[in-house]
């Protein structure tokens, strides 16, 4: 999936807001509803029959009193002077003189309380069922009042009376009702949220075990929201490079158990020679004009045996991540020009040609001296011996951009097509490019990881009817 199209894709911070707004919407529509409806269910079908508006008229008369006497409820008229003059239903109160003040405390609060001493009470914990809420209406003679009383157990705003049963009962359903709603949109906005997290969270963890119990080939696959996605490509792509990681290093092992192998073999030749040379001198089987020549095979043998395993201390030591370099400011043209001296005799023997094309001026950069020095030492030594075909060596420095390039080249047989991919591994040998006597097999290999350590390459390819080696640095 492209980077655009997951952005597009839900976020969980999203999905649990949206989870939160409708979980929210619906707890408060379904309340109202069954407010509504119990209201509706009070008022004999209407919402407004147990309204202070609807129980008094505009013209100042009486409607249906069934639904406020059904909870308890009675309606007060009063006179411009605040005297009760007439009661319309079964009054539960002894006052029957209202002050300014009481009035003003009556629609300010609700819920009084009339003392034997015909005092208004001010009350706010309704649950005593003594007590008493009214609401004034002021309907037919504007000098007349009406006061509406409801038991002080219903709850009443100001504007409109959200009215519930008169008795505990009805109540404590109204409040089971809410809560067995509240926990069924809990279970369900739970089971939600559970089916887009739950799933991924299961897959990711059935993953890791699967890699933690060895398996390598893990890969997990679910559509969900944007960072379960985000998680599962990485996995994919952890599982991915551990599984590379683990193939290059049983690549590495493979190579180096070869290594080994093939160490031990091309030892095994020289000792033996050695031994059989010492053998023959010890019994006397050499005569003394035959000794030096067995002391020189002797020497020679000892030396390649040297050389072995100084080039598979170095091919060891060029793949250890703790080898450091000891680079230094180097003009690598004049480093070249001198390599290039120790060579030309050898490469020019037979009547070779060794073409050499080095600018004047010089070319500075940060190299360790030493191993440089070897890379170039082993791609001539190569050219000169494995070019038996050809007549032509030859080697040109130049900068390319912001590298710098040494091509050494020769114009010998091409190096096999099957064998290129083999060509820098350590004791690689080919029919037309190796053999057996003379080099260890590991030159080529020992170049390319010097250069790699330079952070530089070193590379081959069959260009001009030529074999050339190309080394690039930075």
């Amino acid at each position: 999936m492209t980077r655009e199209k997951r952005k597009r894709k839900r976020s969980i911070f999203s999905r649990l807001v949206t989870s939160f707004v409708v979980f929210l919407a619906g707890t408060l529509l379904i309340y109202l509803a069954i407010v509504v409806a119990y209201l509706i269910y009070l008022g004999n079908g209407s919402i407004e029959n147990a309204s202070p508006q609807t129980l008094v008229r505009n013209d100042g008369t009486i409607n249906d009193l069934e639904v406020l006497n059904r909870v308890g409820g009675w309606v007060e008229e009063l006179d411009e002077n605040g005297n009760v003059i007439n009661v319309i239903g079964e009054k539960r109160t002894d006052k029957n003189v209202y002050s300014v003040a009481e009035m003003a405390e009556l629609v300010d609060i609700g819920y009084v309380d009339y003392n034997n001493n015909g005092v208004v009470v001010t009350r706010r914990d309704p649950g005593d069922k003594r007590y008493y809420s009214a609401c004034a209406r002021f309907a037919g003679d504007p000098r007349h009042t009406f006061l509406v009383f409801y038991p002080s157990d219903m709850v009443t705003y100001k504007a409109t009376y959200m009215l519930t049963n008169g008795t505990n009962g009805g109540a404590n359903g109204i409040f089971i009702m809410f809560l067995v709603v509240f926990i069924a949109e809990v279970v369900a906005i739970s089971f939600y949220l559970k089916k887009h997290i739950d799933k991924p969270l299961k897959l990711l963890m059935a993953g890791m075990d699967e890699v933690s119990e060895g398996k390598r080939d893990v890969v997990i696959d679910y559509s969900t929201d944007r960072e379960f996605e985000n998680i599962r490509d990485r996995f994919n792509l952890m599982a991915k490079k551990l599984k590379e990681s683990e193939e290059a290093k049983h690549r590495v092992e493979q190579s180096r158990n070869q290594m080994l192998l093939e160490l031990a073999h091309d030892i095994k030749n020289p000792i033996a020679s050695i031994k059989g040379s010492i053998c023959a001198l010890e019994e006397g089987l050499v005569g003394e004009e035959k000794r030096p020549e067995y002391y020189r095979t002797i020497r020679m043998k000892s030396e390649r045996i040297c050389t072995l395993i100084d080039d598979m201390n170095t091919s060891l030591k060029m793949e250890s991540d703790d080898y450091k370099l000891s680079p230094e400011n180097t003009d690598v043209c004049e480093l070249i020009r001198r390599i290039c001296v120790e060579f030309y005799e050898d490469l020019t023997e037979g009547g070779r040609d060794f073409d050499i094309d080095i600018p004047d001026e010089p070319i500075f950069t940060e190299v360790d001296p030493q191993l440089f020095v070897r890379v170039i030492h082993n791609l001539l030594s190569n050219a000169g011996k494995y070019n038996v075909t050809g007549r032509n060596i030859g080697i040109k420095v130049s900068r390319d951009e912001d590298r710098i390039l040494v091509e050494v080249s020769d114009d010998g047989e091409p190096i096999a097509e099957e064998f290129i991919p083999r060509l820098f591994e350590a004791f690689a040998r080919g029919d037309k490019t190796r053999k057996t006597d003379g080099g260890t097999g590991l030159g080529l290999a020992i170049s390319r990881k010097i250069m790699e350590k330079h952070g530089g390459t070193l590379d081959y390819r069959r260009a001009d009817e030529l074999n050339v080696f190309s080394v690039a640095l930075s």
